[in-house]
């Protein structure tokens, strides 16, 4: 594709010099030219939680496995629900382990023999995935090992591009109310929280909003995502604690770089880490209203000017 930045794999992967104080184009231009060496410390799902324990300021997932190997997971001593992921890749290869007694609400379990645009995740419940694909022990080994050989495929991304050593991780399953929390995410511009995005239905009909760090929707006039079914305010849910807690963990996470998504989730009223995302949604552009907005805070350099 013509004018493709270098790594560049998707048509958006290319500069726009009459939107360069576009959210979108800065996070582009951090691609190209940031080796900040925080940037795949941070995108590495395992190392990552050595930054997050440092700051002491949220819990982190039990770590249940790790290994540079594909074989040899423990498989019999894992509890029933678990999470089996990569340390370098998301969504293909990130397998929720569903065997307890009572299944996770809100996952529709159906076959559904072309299923490849649905939810990447994997819902594993008696060897079987949502769409009724078999899942064996020996399949779920293969399909980790067949990654970690591959190289991240989106060579732009140069953080995530990065990560060594790649391995296999096994963290606890996050449950509320019975079924996977909501996705609380925190963009972090200069070490002060810019804005809150919320994800619901990430199993079922995703819907995304973002947010004021007061807690009010910021209305996008072109979404990129659906927003139905998402609130008004999160207030009401959270409490004002929470949106108070919430912000501040995030700025604690991030406050060591120029700009971070921070990633978390709400279990029994306790604050866990997800993850770092610093390459939001492979730079595609957003809405008129984010791309102002997350570009002005960007470019907007508190005291002492830009990290690096």
């Amino acid at each position: 594709m013509s004018g493709l930045l270098p790594g560049g794999t998707q048509s958006w992967h290319r500069l726009d010099e009459s939107k360069a104080d576009h959210y979108s184009q800065l996070q582009l231009k951090r691609c190209l030219h940031d080796r900040n060496s925080l940037l795949p410390k941070m995108e590495d799902k395992y190392a990552a939680r050595e930054i997050v324990e440092s700051k002491d300021v949220c819990r982190l997932p039990k770590l249940l496995h790790w290994s540079t190997s594909a074989s040899g997971i423990p498989w019999d001593s894992l509890p029933e629900q678990c999470v089996i992921k990569t340390n370098h890749w998301s969504g293909d290869v990130l397998f929720i382990m569903d065997n307890g007694p009572t299944p996770l609400k809100s996952v529709n379990r159906s076959f559904r023999l072309f299923s490849r645009g649905d939810n990447r995740y994997k819902v594993i419940r008696n060897g079987r995935d949502q769409n009724g694909k078999f899942w064996p022990r020996w399949r779920i080994e293969r399909s980790l090992k067949w990654c970690l050989r591959q190289t991240f495929p989106t060579p732009l991304e140069w953080g995530a591009a990065s990560i060594e050593p790649r391995g296999v991780m096994v963290e606890e399953l996050l449950i509320e109310d019975g079924k996977l929390p909501d996705d609380w995410k925190v963009h972090v511009f200069h070490g002060k929280a810019g804005f809150i995005q919320h994800d619901i239905g990430r199993m079922t009909t995703h819907a995304q909003s973002i947010y004021t760090i007061e807690g009010q929707k910021i209305i996008q006039s072109n979404p990129r995502w659906s927003e139905q079914g998402t609130p008004a305010e999160i207030v009401s849910i959270l409490g004002q604690d929470g949106v108070n807690s919430l912000v501040e963990i995030a700025e604690k996470l991030a406050e060591d770089i120029d700009y971070s998504r921070v990633d978390l989730f709400r279990v029994n009223g306790e604050w866990v880490f997800g993850e770092y995302t610093n390459y939001h949604n492979s730079c595609h552009p957003q809405s008129d209203e984010w791309e102002a907005l997350g570009g002005r805070l960007w470019l907007d350099h508190p005291e002492g000017g830009e990290q690096t």
